[in-house]
């Protein structure tokens, strides 16, 4: 099976595919640790949360959800995301060198910058994560010869503005996520390697409740 006859949405009369609790915390633990190894570069981040969620949908509907199928997403999502992974690797040099500065005390104007830095960080990480989300309904929509491509994370960031504005709900419950995942790692720094799973499992399941809700 291809990873586009995978990725086809399930007929609405088909009955979904009962899904083990403890194989999905399972499932979202090695993903989140696949993808935090594949964003390592920075610039590679949106291509490899694209395709941490692409692979927990997969997951979720009962499809193919091996290491290999993860690894395709990846290596389709990361075609035309040089503009959205160089963000990324400057809004988080900008927001890290900031942090570091204000834990340090040398960061000018504390009151003011310290504030805005965290709330781009927070804004940023969610419109992140909802591009990363609609990545794979970018792809099905403009199948760009099944390369992926710039139209695609084009067309996958213009829906995550729309969705982030539409769905606030869900936009709310994805900074809850992240700031849950800041406390982990505050409480146990070691954490820090289950916090792409966690979001990439609030991602996944924020798409599918508004996918639900939609389908009503």
């Amino acid at each position: 099976m291809s990873l586009m006859e995978s990725a086809r949405k399930r007929p609405k009369d088909e009955p979904g595919v009962p899904v083990n609790r403890f194989t999905l915390i399972s499932e979202t633990l090695l993903t989140g640790i696949l993808v935090l190894v594949l964003s390592l570069p920075v610039v590679t981040a949106p291509a490899a949360y694209a395709a941490g969620v692409a692979h927990l949908d997969r997951h979720l509907a009962g499809r193919e959800d091996s290491v290999r199928s993860l690894w395709a997403s990846f290596r389709l999502a990361l075609s035309g995301s040089l503009k959205a992974g160089a963000t990324t690797a400057a809004v988080t040099v900008v927001v890290v060198l900031n942090l570091l500065l204000a834990f340090v005390g040398q960061l000018p104007a504390r009151g003011v910058v310290l504030p805005a830095t965290q709330a781009v960080a927070a804004a940023g990480a969610v419109l992140l994560l909802r591009t990363a989300a609609c990545w794979s309904t970018a792809f099905e929509r403009h199948n760009d010869g099944g390369k992926g491509g710039r139209g695609t994370w084009a067309g996958a960031f213009a829906l995550a503005k729309s969705e982030s504005l539409k769905d606030w709900t869900g936009t709310l419950l994805l900074l809850v996520a992240l700031f849950m995942s800041v406390v982990f790692v505050w409480m146990l720094p070691a954490l820090f390697v289950v916090v792409p799973g966690t979001l990439i499992l609030a991602a996944a399941s924020i798409k599918m409740r508004a996918a639900t809700r939609a389908a009503r």
